[in-house]
């Protein structure tokens, strides 16, 4: 069974907020009064050290695109403080027990869907589920 993992993309994006604040004071460094009576070397010494802080943005995004790149909708890659906690097999039987629409699911299916989308997708989902069933079982019966 599959099992949804967290990407840890709260690092990349740390370095890019970092890397972004060191672009811009780099900027502002190279229009502000310090830059008079400095000449040409001071400017390619700051451009040069822009280049090296563009250089981890690239990284950065990299890094991002990459996890991205690899995950479906269902498991969309994003950082763990967009993401809600695993469920507990307690607070999915207590889910269940609010809930009686949700035992028409597997707990491992629910675990899976939730640990995604959260227990209220889950919910939302068996609803629509049974609203449907009726006539789905009536059609199919009737075939």
């Amino acid at each position: 069974m599959y099992e949804y993992k967290k990407p840890d993309l709260n690092t990349p994006l740390a370095n890019l907020r970092t890397n972004t604040e060191a672009w811009k004071t780099s900027i502002a460094r190279h229009a502000s009064e310090e830059r008079k009576g400095k000449g040409l070397a001071w400017d390619v010494e700051l451009m040069e050290e822009r280049d090296d802080i563009a250089a981890k943005i690239v990284e950065d995004f990299g890094t991002i695109d990459a996890e991205m790149s690899k995950r479906r909708v269902i498991d969309s890659a994003v950082p763990s403080a967009w993401t809600i906690d695993r469920l507990t097999d307690e607070q999915i039987a207590a889910a269940k027990a609010d809930w009686p629409e949700l035992g028409m699911f597997a707990d491992a299916t629910i675990r899976q869907v939730a640990d995604v989308l959260g227990i209220r997708m889950v919910r939302a989902m068996a609803q629509e589920a049974v609203r449907r069933a009726p006539a789905i079982l009536e059609a199919r019966d009737s075939q």
